[in-house]
Protein backbone atom coordinates (compact mmCIF):
# COMPACT_ATOMS: atom_id res chain seq x y z
CA UNK A 1 0.00 0.00 0.00
CA UNK A 2 2.79 2.28 0.94
CA UNK A 3 4.24 1.55 -2.45
CA UNK A 4 1.75 2.55 -4.58
CA UNK A 5 1.05 5.44 -2.46
CA UNK A 6 4.80 6.81 -3.49
CA UNK A 7 4.45 5.83 -6.61
CA UNK A 8 1.22 8.01 -7.26
CA UNK A 9 3.00 10.52 -5.39
CA UNK A 10 6.13 10.20 -8.15
CA UNK A 11 3.86 10.68 -10.80
CA UNK A 12 2.38 13.40 -9.64
CA UNK A 13 5.09 15.09 -9.05
CA UNK A 14 6.75 14.05 -12.82
CA UNK A 15 3.52 15.59 -14.31
CA UNK A 16 3.68 18.81 -12.38
CA UNK A 17 7.48 18.95 -13.19
CA UNK A 18 6.51 18.43 -16.50
CA UNK A 19 3.81 20.72 -16.84
CA UNK A 20 5.70 23.70 -15.30
CA UNK A 21 8.73 23.11 -18.11
CA UNK A 22 6.37 22.80 -20.97
CA UNK A 23 4.83 26.05 -19.67
CA UNK A 24 8.55 27.57 -19.34
CA UNK A 25 9.54 26.82 -23.12
CA UNK A 26 8.19 28.95 -25.82
CA UNK A 27 8.95 27.57 -29.54
CA UNK A 28 7.98 29.49 -32.81
CA UNK A 29 9.54 29.05 -36.62
CA UNK A 30 10.31 31.25 -39.77
CA UNK A 31 10.49 30.37 -43.01
CA UNK A 32 13.67 32.47 -43.82
CA UNK A 33 13.65 31.76 -47.60
CA UNK A 34 9.48 33.33 -47.72
CA UNK A 35 10.64 36.13 -45.55
CA UNK A 36 13.48 36.86 -48.36
CA UNK A 37 11.36 36.88 -51.01
CA UNK A 38 8.76 38.52 -49.41
CA UNK A 39 10.28 41.62 -47.54
CA UNK A 40 10.74 44.73 -49.97
CA UNK A 41 14.46 44.41 -49.87
CA UNK A 42 14.31 41.33 -50.59
CA UNK A 43 12.37 41.72 -53.54
CA UNK A 44 14.27 44.45 -54.76
CA UNK A 45 17.67 42.62 -54.52
CA UNK A 46 15.94 39.54 -56.46
CA UNK A 47 14.85 41.85 -59.28
CA UNK A 48 18.58 43.01 -59.72
CA UNK A 49 19.99 39.63 -59.56
CA UNK A 50 17.43 38.90 -62.41
CA UNK A 51 18.25 41.47 -64.06
CA UNK A 52 22.29 40.42 -64.15
CA UNK A 53 21.25 37.08 -64.42
CA UNK A 54 19.27 37.44 -67.81
CA UNK A 55 22.01 39.76 -68.67
CA UNK A 56 24.78 37.14 -68.32
CA UNK A 57 22.31 34.60 -70.03
CA UNK A 58 21.75 36.84 -72.86
CA UNK A 59 25.74 36.88 -73.57
CA UNK A 60 26.22 33.18 -73.03
CA UNK A 61 22.99 32.39 -75.40
CA UNK A 62 24.93 34.86 -77.86
CA UNK A 63 27.80 32.77 -77.46
CA UNK A 64 26.00 29.53 -77.92
CA UNK A 65 24.01 30.29 -81.30
CA UNK A 66 27.15 31.52 -82.86
CA UNK A 67 29.14 28.42 -82.29
CA UNK A 68 26.27 26.54 -83.27
CA UNK A 69 25.32 28.55 -86.78
CA UNK A 70 29.23 27.87 -87.45
CA UNK A 71 29.42 24.31 -86.83
CA UNK A 72 25.82 24.17 -89.25
CA UNK A 73 28.04 26.06 -91.85
CA UNK A 74 31.27 23.47 -91.18
CA UNK A 75 28.79 20.60 -91.23
CA UNK A 76 27.95 21.79 -94.91
CA UNK A 77 31.65 21.90 -95.97
CA UNK A 78 32.95 19.22 -94.06
CA UNK A 79 33.33 16.76 -97.00
CA UNK A 80 34.83 19.04 -99.20
CA UNK A 81 37.83 19.67 -96.74
CA UNK A 82 40.89 17.83 -96.03
CA UNK A 83 40.70 16.02 -93.30
CA UNK A 84 43.27 17.90 -91.35
CA UNK A 85 41.46 20.99 -91.92
CA UNK A 86 38.17 19.28 -90.85
CA UNK A 87 40.54 18.14 -87.37
CA UNK A 88 41.79 21.65 -86.67
CA UNK A 89 37.88 23.06 -87.03
CA UNK A 90 37.02 20.39 -84.96
CA UNK A 91 39.76 21.39 -82.08
CA UNK A 92 38.52 24.94 -82.93
CA UNK A 93 34.84 24.47 -82.23
CA UNK A 94 35.67 22.16 -78.99
CA UNK A 95 38.00 25.27 -77.77
CA UNK A 96 35.44 27.56 -78.18
CA UNK A 97 32.63 25.14 -76.33
CA UNK A 98 35.26 25.01 -73.13
CA UNK A 99 35.66 28.45 -72.98
CA UNK A 100 31.64 29.19 -73.36
CA UNK A 101 31.56 26.49 -70.64
CA UNK A 102 34.15 28.36 -68.73
CA UNK A 103 32.51 31.66 -68.80
CA UNK A 104 28.97 29.61 -68.21
CA UNK A 105 30.99 28.87 -64.78
CA UNK A 106 32.64 31.92 -64.03
CA UNK A 107 28.76 33.67 -64.32
CA UNK A 108 27.34 30.87 -61.83
CA UNK A 109 30.38 31.89 -59.02
CA UNK A 110 29.64 35.48 -59.97
CA UNK A 111 26.15 35.69 -59.40
CA UNK A 112 26.67 33.44 -56.68
CA UNK A 113 28.52 35.99 -54.68
CA UNK A 114 25.73 39.04 -55.23
CA UNK A 115 23.50 36.76 -54.56
CA UNK A 116 24.98 36.36 -50.90
CA UNK A 117 26.28 39.66 -50.79
CA UNK A 118 22.78 41.19 -51.15
CA UNK A 119 21.02 38.68 -49.00
CA UNK A 120 24.11 39.08 -46.44
CA UNK A 121 22.39 42.20 -45.37
CA UNK A 122 18.41 41.00 -45.31
CA UNK A 123 19.53 37.90 -43.05
CA UNK A 124 21.13 40.14 -40.58
CA UNK A 125 18.52 42.16 -39.97
CA UNK A 126 16.02 39.42 -40.11
CA UNK A 127 18.08 37.73 -37.33
CA UNK A 128 17.95 41.40 -35.26
CA UNK A 129 13.57 41.21 -35.21
CA UNK A 130 13.90 37.31 -34.52
CA UNK A 131 15.90 38.28 -31.59
CA UNK A 132 13.74 40.90 -30.47
CA UNK A 133 10.89 39.10 -31.15
CA UNK A 134 12.20 35.94 -29.13
CA UNK A 135 12.93 38.75 -26.53
CA UNK A 136 9.82 40.26 -26.08
CA UNK A 137 7.75 37.18 -26.27
CA UNK A 138 9.58 34.98 -23.87
CA UNK A 139 10.48 32.38 -26.90
CA UNK A 140 12.86 29.62 -25.71
CA UNK A 141 13.57 28.80 -29.15
CA UNK A 142 13.12 29.92 -33.04
CA UNK A 143 14.02 27.78 -35.93
CA UNK A 144 14.12 28.04 -39.30
CA UNK A 145 10.93 26.34 -40.78
CA UNK A 146 13.26 24.55 -43.61
CA UNK A 147 14.24 22.17 -40.52
CA UNK A 148 11.38 21.39 -39.86
CA UNK A 149 8.98 18.87 -40.87
CA UNK A 150 5.69 19.62 -39.17
CA UNK A 151 4.89 22.32 -36.66
CA UNK A 152 1.19 24.21 -36.09
CA UNK A 153 0.54 26.83 -38.06
CA UNK A 154 0.26 29.14 -34.93
CA UNK A 155 4.16 28.89 -34.21
CA UNK A 156 4.83 30.12 -37.42
CA UNK A 157 6.16 34.21 -36.96
CA UNK A 158 6.93 34.65 -40.53
CA UNK A 159 4.67 36.80 -41.34
CA UNK A 160 5.20 39.15 -38.60
CA UNK A 161 9.02 39.36 -39.35
CA UNK A 162 8.48 40.13 -43.06
CA UNK A 163 5.98 43.02 -41.44
CA UNK A 164 8.25 44.87 -38.78
CA UNK A 165 11.73 44.19 -41.65
CA UNK A 166 9.25 46.41 -44.05
CA UNK A 167 8.33 48.89 -41.40
CA UNK A 168 11.55 49.27 -40.79
CA UNK A 169 12.71 47.63 -37.71
CA UNK A 170 16.41 46.26 -37.65
CA UNK A 171 17.64 48.84 -39.87
CA UNK A 172 20.90 50.35 -38.84
CA UNK A 173 19.79 53.92 -39.34
CA UNK A 174 16.85 52.92 -37.19
CA UNK A 175 16.53 55.49 -34.23
CA UNK A 176 18.54 54.65 -30.73
CA UNK A 177 15.64 56.70 -29.15
CA UNK A 178 13.33 54.16 -29.72
CA UNK A 179 15.39 51.22 -28.27
CA UNK A 180 16.07 53.52 -25.10
CA UNK A 181 12.45 53.23 -23.50
CA UNK A 182 12.59 49.66 -23.72
CA UNK A 183 15.77 49.19 -21.67
CA UNK A 184 15.15 51.31 -19.01
CA UNK A 185 12.19 48.95 -18.39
Amino acid sequence: MQRVTRLVVMAALLLGASQALAEDFKLGYVDMQRAMNETDDGKKAKAALKKVFDQKQKELDEQQNALKKDIEDFDKKRTLLPPDQVRDKEAEFQARMQKIQQTYLRHQQDLSGKEQEATAKIFDRMKKIINKIAAAENFSMIVDQSALVFAKPHLDLTTEVIRRYNAGEGADNAKPAAAAPSAKK
